[in-house]
């Protein structure tokens, strides 16, 4: 029950910061120069001293207690077709915030490059990245909203209203695959000619030595 308490409650402190990290992403539909002064905006509140390593840790408590409940519930979970729903998307946000996170690691503090519009954007520029991170993207953005319906969907159960709880599931499910499929084709460059900076060109060419955009 303490590992369920802490991993509700953290949850909440880490979609808020989810949000409006998605409410940037979404931004880059009127353009990088929109995109950078959202963030520039969004980055006084969360990379201040105080807050980043408040979200740091919540991002490393929520891998490690999340891993834990998967690991605990996965057989019983696994019985019942929501069940299930609700495991895999867990799993695949897990998987996403964790890779996240060593990507932000490398990038920022190994790299020393400013994780900006072109981070990425970086990995949409062209085959083999756009191979993996396509559906990384999608799939990471679809299983949060995903495994909120899912959560919801079970609150909505404990009041007596399952029917309307898997209507908002299914609500959270669609929207979630819609906007991640949205924030790609920002990235990917739909609406806007996207040149990669130099030193984003570089890398890239840390991984593929021979990659052009």
């Amino acid at each position: 029950m303490i590992v369920k308490k802490i991993h509700r409650w953290n949850a909440i402190l880490l979609a808020a910061f989810i949000v409006i990290h998605l409410i940037n992403h979404v931004s880059g539909f009127w353009g990088i120069a929109k995109y950078s002064n959202v963030q520039d905006a969004l980055r006084i509140v969360y990379r201040n001293a105080f807050i980043e390593p408040i979200l740091l840790t919540s991002s490393l408590v929520q891998i490690v207690f999340g891993g834990m409940l998967i690991y605990r519930g996965y057989k019983r979970l696994m019985k019942t077709g929501w069940g299930k729903v609700q495991v895999i998307s867990g799993g695949l946000f897990l998987f996403f915030l964790a890779e996240h996170l060593l990507a932000l690691v490398l990038a920022r503090w190994v790299d020393g490059l400013d994780t900006n519009f072109y981070w990425p954007a970086s990995v949409m520029s062209g085959p083999p990245f756009t191979w993996y991170f396509i559906p990384y993207y999608v799939m990471g953005v679809a299983a949060v909203f995903t495994h909120v319906g899912c959560a919801l969907r079970l609150a909505f159960r404990r009041a007596g209203r399952e029917a309307a709880g898997t209507v908002v599931a299914f609500a959270f499910i669609v929207f979630g695959f819609t906007l991640g499929i949205l924030i790609v084709s920002i990235l990917l460059g739909t609406y806007y000619d996207i040149k990669l900076p130099q030193e984003w060109v570089a890398y890239l060419q840390r991984f593929v030595s021979s990659y052009t955009p």
